[in-house]
């Protein structure tokens, strides 16, 4: 079980697998999560 503070460490991208301390963004969808980096045109 994760201990308070260490959360964030395990949210990353669903499509590059970056964390969100990576990215600049990390978008939340349902289930699923995609970084800025993924959705640049």
């Amino acid at each position: 079980m994760a201990r308070v503070g260490e959360t964030s460490d395990l949210l990353k991208c669903s499509f590059c697998g970056k964390s969100q301390k990576q990215v600049k963004k990390l978008i939340a969808g349902p289930g699923v999560y995609i970084c800025d980096e993924c959705i640049d045109l």
